[in-house]
């Protein structure tokens, strides 16, 4: 009976070793993509901006029209210019026109490169 008691603690300490480690890598992989790109949220706030700056309904259910947008961030004109050295193109002058903010820069989740449904640009967007 000894013997079984030996046995499982091996067992025992190599799952919390394996589920210390999954822990530890979710936790590092996590806050390395996050130190890199944090969430729009986060920027938001740390310009002492809260919710009711950009949504007028509490609690919110939509996107900001793109007025809100533009009227702290510029028009698209200014947008654009600010963006003209990003390479291979500037993701603010396309073939679409001016697009909602929102198909690309998300402020609750992870932003998105809308041009990647076609393209392979690579873009990072913020």
């Amino acid at each position: 009976m000894r013997a079984n008691r030996v046995q499982r603690r091996p067992r025992r300490a190599w799952r919390a070793c394996w589920l210390t480690g999954a822990l530890v890598v979710a936790c590092a992989a996590s806050w390395a993509w996050g130190a890199e790109r944090p969430l729009l949220i986060e920027k938001h706030k740390a310009a002492a901006l809260a919710c009711d700056a950009c949504h007028k309904e509490n609690p919110p259910r939509t996107a900001p029209p793109v007025a809100t947008c533009t009227g702290c961030h510029g028009t698209y004109e200014t947008i654009a210019e600010k963006t003209q050295n990003v390479t291979p193109h500037n993701p603010h002058q396309t073939h679409e026109g001016e697009i909602e903010c929102w198909e690309c820069h998300h402020v609750h989740k992870p932003s998105e490169d809308y041009c990647a449904k076609c393209h392979q640009f690579d873009f990072k967007v913020p």
